[in-house]
């Protein structure tokens, strides 16, 4: 570890950050029509941006390891070198405001689960990645450095629900359309075969690859809700965090202890959990809806709860076509009577077939407009 960080270091300029040589940089991504690059592989991220993101964790990495081994002079000497790496980062790709000179999802991703930005910027780039999500029609056009974070990220900044909408999305680029595709392993690419059933002709097209499949962190993490706290599971906590369009989920890990299961669902306005802690660990349960954690020794306990809590997905949403809305007899009707300008301009016809997130994420204005009119559409069907 050391040796790595160190051959890194040595690369590093004047100004303290890496930035020569080649780099793979969000590989696989695809907004690489943005960066210009010959190299079609890459997405759009500029390459140092990601390269000197990596070396800083790689850095923070290091220096808890050696607090670990009791190493104090390393420990000490690596976390002055990241402070200082860092405060270089943030001088060459983070704004007086706090913009970043890179706004790609991968980008901004890597700025918010790294902590590279800070505090006081945070909630301006989350709100950004979210638009650009919604830009891209709620898809995610990482590659194989942000697509591992990106859902995590979204949990941990007040979008647990935008990262269940990623997990559900069945339109290419998503995990659901590898699955309707046939897949019964994750692929390279997000398009390794294509809607027509062709195999993608690129000249590296694995169908067994982890990169895209590390999306099973988040669903062991935060919708089953299991985090190790010590080694071995030694200590872990559970709170599991809900999504619309899974009512159940059912977690077995086998540790060195015996096996964690964690089992929740969320159906007929009932909430039922149950966690089974092996002996000599111990577990932090939060219940979902409940603000106290308890601590527990081995066993398996069960709870149940009432809730009003539905997790069904109702028919319709701001994921749909704008033209269901506009066709719809309730949502034609309100959107004549409040917004007739909308309504009768020609233009809209332009955008008709577009998601109603992919709008609002020119004119976030007029999202409650939007949501009044899908909540009477879908209080109509019950």
């Amino acid at each position: 570890m050391r040796i790595w960080v160190d051959f890194i270091t040595a690369q590093c300029g004047e100004n303290g950050l890496w930035q020569t040589g080649f780099q793979y940089g969000d590989w696989l991504g695809l907004d690489a029509e943005m960066n210009a690059l010959n190299e079609p592989r890459k997405g759009a991220t500029e390459d140092y941006f990601a390269a000197n993101a990596c070396y800083l964790w790689s850095l923070q990495i290091l220096a808890d390891t050696a607090k670990l081994l009791a190493k104090k002079e390393e420990e000490a000497k690596y976390r002055a070198l990241r402070e200082k790496v860092l405060a270089a980062f943030r001088n060459e790709y983070v704004t007086a405001a706090g913009r970043l000179v890179c706004e790609t999802q991968t980008a901004m991703v890597l700025a918010l689960h790294l902590g590279l930005v800070e505090e006081k910027h945070r909630a301006r780039i989350a709100a950004m990645l979210k638009t650009n999500i919604d830009a891209h029609k709620t898809h995610l056009v990482t590659g194989f450095i942000g697509t591992p974070y990106a859902c995590l990220t979204l949990s941990d900044n007040g979008m647990h629900e935008l990262a269940g909408k990623l997990l559900l999305q069945e339109q290419n680029p998503s995990w659901l359309y590898e699955i309707k595709m046939g897949a019964t392993t994750i692929w390279e690419r997000w398009d390794s075969i294509r809607p027509d059933g062709s195999f993608n002709p690129a000249n590296m097209n694995s169908l067994n690859h982890y990169a895209y499949g590390s999306i099973g962190n988040w669903l062991y993490t935060r919708l089953a809700g299991l985090e190790l706290r010590e080694p071995g599971y030694k200590k872990f906590s559970v709170k599991p965090q809900f999504i619309r369009g899974i009512e159940w989920v059912k977690l077995r890990y086998d540790s060195v202890y015996g096996p964690i299961r964690v089992e929740w669902s969320c159906q007929s306005k009932t909430i039922r959990v149950e966690v089974e802690v092996p002996a000599n660990t111990t577990a932090l349960v939060t219940l979902t809806e409940k603000d106290e954690t308890v601590e527990l020794g081995s066993g398996v306990y069960t709870w149940e709860y009432a809730t009003e809590t539905d997790l069904h997905l109702a028919k319709y949403s701001l994921e749909m076509p704008l033209r269901v809305l506009m066709e719809h007899p309730i949502g034609k009707h309100m959107l004549s009577q409040y917004a007739p300008e909308m309504a009768d301009n020609p233009m809209i016809q332009y955008v008709i077939d577009e998601p109603i997130t992919a709008l609002l994420s020119y004119a976030p204005q007029i999202q409650p407009l939007f949501e009044a009119i899908i909540g009477a559409m879908n209080a109509a069907e019950e």
